[in-house]
């Protein structure tokens, strides 16, 4: 089921590298005149010399392409934004737009009255964190083990599945082969406890889940990119804050597919306080950075029930050579998984997911309440749902002066805060300017014990629509939020439906032929799969193929609706009574799920050959294929199940 689908392209395009100019901190504060005498007492405190982190690399398996850094910041080059959505192919000559700047988890807590804290922004002014696990002995690190974890390990879907196939060949992919089990998760084929692909291990997206094992090869994401670093490799020269010594384990990981899970990217980081104290007070944070294509017209919200918190266009027209023109997108990040806590719930011993318990905004100005923090009490007072100098957020207006008295865990909520029902406080309604937002997701407060582990696992949503302006997009932006929530509750295990076949292309004078082979598989036209819809279970057999011409090599999976990016050239299915086949989709016009056409089908019989002769985007009355042409096709292969009174239609995201 998880063969890659094959994109058939016959030539390439024009490279244009396009740069989207950095919006980092305005008007940032220098260190303290004394930082060089500070730095040496510091270094010789701790005993750590580590340099920064200097590795990179792309997640771009699906409709985003975006950096990843390993140096507790991502998102962003130093310079740029790269958090590219849609995706263009490299070889392009369009202009990029890009949704979000930079991201970063923050840990602040207290420990005999001193703050402990570590966070990251743009490096203006250095780093708080440095590559590498901690001595768990020792609490400490140094610069031969920071340089020795300076890097970023990657492996894909299909290489593990390959690798649970074909181990015994003796051909383990670099990849598999170089994959750090020591720390990241595998899979222990043969339970000696040692990452050993030889014997059949093979990487994996978290050893278990909801008390499961998560480890079958064909349930891994499409793409995984892993990573350790550390608080501990030297002094905080972004924050000033004192080393906590937290060890970072962080995999970013992304699925290709024809929903709007093709359009995000998720992030799972595993925390462990290496430090012989305990912290009092802990919040963890997610701090975003969402310039959403033109970074200055920029709102911000959340929606207190999801967990996530968002960026909008604050009009209609997010102008200029960064923008994404009119009716914008916005792009969102779902806080799917924060502390626990041990609590006693009716006489039992529990443990409690924090969740997303504050949600605040600053700008990108100088401003002593709301402006880019500077100090490391700046950044705590930002995880504690507090303005930079401390004082209390107001429910209305700005925050800072408010409208009826009470404080706010969460800022512009609309109408989702269950502290404040049936009232709606959003920045348009408050008469905010738009400008270059920036927002903190943070849980907290708890206390991190000596040795505990705990987790922070976010995933990046987006949506557009082509109607609504500035904000037509939130309501497909929330149902995209609800649809990764379930997606991060059945442990990110997808439904896949038949795979594509493979494909050969045989090039003719003014025609295309495609030859389909690899069919009588279990992937493919052998495919069967039991469902579970809605305590439903449906039997989904294979029923067919779909080709598809796209206009140009950039179309994504989720748009082969889009009849000015997508047309459907060609249709079989297999002879039986299933014709019209519909499948539940959310319409943002009544805001609910409803049944959809999705194939009308010939019921002529399976075919396994296709001969295109014709261009469907063509502008003149002849429309015959162009020799020497660049046209792009998409073959997709779907099941379908009876469901009552409609048949239902699964496609296959391969």
């Amino acid at each position: 089921m998880k063969k890659e689908m094959r994109k058939i392209m016959f030539a390439a395009a024009i490279l244009m590298v396009v740069s989207v100019f950095a919006k980092e901190n305005v008007n940032t504060e220098e260190p303290n005149s004394t930082r060089s005498g500070s730095t040496n007492t510091m270094k010789m405190k701790f005993g750590n010399d580590c340099d920064p982190a200097t590795q990179s690399a792309d997640l771009d398996v699906n409709n985003v392409r975006t950096k990843i850094l390993n140096g507790g910041d991502m998102w962003w080059d130093l310079n740029n934004a790269k958090y590219e959505v849609p995706k263009l192919p490299t070889e392009t000559n369009e202009v990029r737009t890009h949704s979000l700047f930079a991201g970063a988890i923050w840990i602040g807590g207290e420990s005999a009255g001193n703050l402990k804290l570590a966070a990251m922004t743009y490096r203006q002014r250095g780093s708080d964190f440095w590559p590498g696990p901690i001595n768990p002995n020792t609490g400490t690190t140094d610069k031969t083990q920071c340089d020795v974890w300076d890097k970023i390990y990657e492996v894909s879907g299909q290489e593990i599945i390959d690798q649970a196939a074909n181990y015994q060949s003796g051909l383990i992919d670099d990849n598999i082969q170089d994959w750090p089990g020591q720390y990241a998760p595998y899979k222990d084929f043969n339970n000696n406890g040692i990452y050993d692909p030889q014997g059949g291990d093979y990487p994996v997206l978290q050893d278990s889940c909801n008390g499961f094992i998560a480890n079958n090869p064909e349930d891994q994401p499409d793409q995984m990119l892993w990573w350790i670093y550390n608080d501990r490799g030297n002094i905080h020269s972004e924050t000033q804050g004192e080393p906590i010594g937290v060890e970072m384990q962080t995999t970013a990981f992304a699925f290709a597919t024809n929903d709007e899970v093709n359009d995000m990217s998720f992030y799972s980081t595993r925390i462990v306080n290496r430090a012989s104290i305990q912290l009092q007070n802990t919040y963890f944070g997610q701090w975003v950075d969402a310039d959403l294509g033109n970074f200055a017209d920029d709102y911000v919200g959340c929606d207190v029930d999801l967990s996530l918190g968002f960026c909008y266009n604050g009009d209609d027209n997010d102008e200029g050579v960064l923008g994404y023109g009119l009716n914008p997108p916005s792009v969102g990040v779902d806080f799917f998984e924060g502390p626990t806590v041990d609590t006693i719930i009716n006489g039992i011993d529990s443990t409690v997911e924090l969740g997303m318990s504050k949600f605040v905004y600053y700008n990108n100005d100088a401003s002593p309440i709301n402006g880019n923090p500077g100090l490391a009490t700046d950044f705590y007072n930002y995880l504690r749902g507090k303005w930079r100098n401390g004082s209390d957020r107001q429910f209305g207006g700005n925050g800072v002066i408010g409208t009826d008295g009470t404080p706010a865990d969460y800022m512009f909520p609309f109408d989702t805060d269950p502290a404040h029902p049936n009232k709606n406080w959003n920045e348009r309604q408050a008469g905010n300017q738009p400008a270059d937002r920036r927002f903190i997701q943070s849980s907290g407060p708890f206390v991190l014990k000596p040795g505990a582990t705990q987790r922070l696992t976010v995933g990046v949503v987006w949506a557009r629509t082509s109607f609504g302006g500035a904000d037509g997009s939130l309501l497909l932006l929330k149902q995209a939020s609800r649809k990764a929530q379930i997606l991060f509750d059945q442990c990110f295990d997808l439904v896949d439906g038949p795979d594509a076949p493979e494909v050969e292309v045989h090039e003719q004078d003014r025609q295309v032929v495609l030859s389909f082979g690899n069919t009588d598989t279990e992937q493919v036209e052998l495919y069967s799969e039991n469902l579970n819809e809605n305590g439903e279970v449906r039997n989904y057999e294979f029923q067919g193929y779909r080709v598809f011409q796209l206009k140009s090599a950039s179309v994504s999976l989720s748009e082969l609706d889009n009849q000015s990016r997508a047309r459907e050239i060609f249709q079989c299915d297999v002879v039986d009574d299933f014709e019209d086949l519909f499948e539940n989709e959310y319409d943002v016009d009544v805001d609910a799920d409803v049944l959809k056409l999705r194939v009308r089908a010939a019921n002529e019989g399976l075919s396994h050959t296709v001969r295109i002769t014709e261009d469907q985007f063509a502008t003149g009355s002849d429309k015959t294929l162009v020799n020497s042409k660049v046209y792009n096709y998409i073959l997709l292969s779907y099941a379908a199940a009876d469901g009552g009174a409609r048949k239902l239609y699964l496609e296959g995201r391969k």
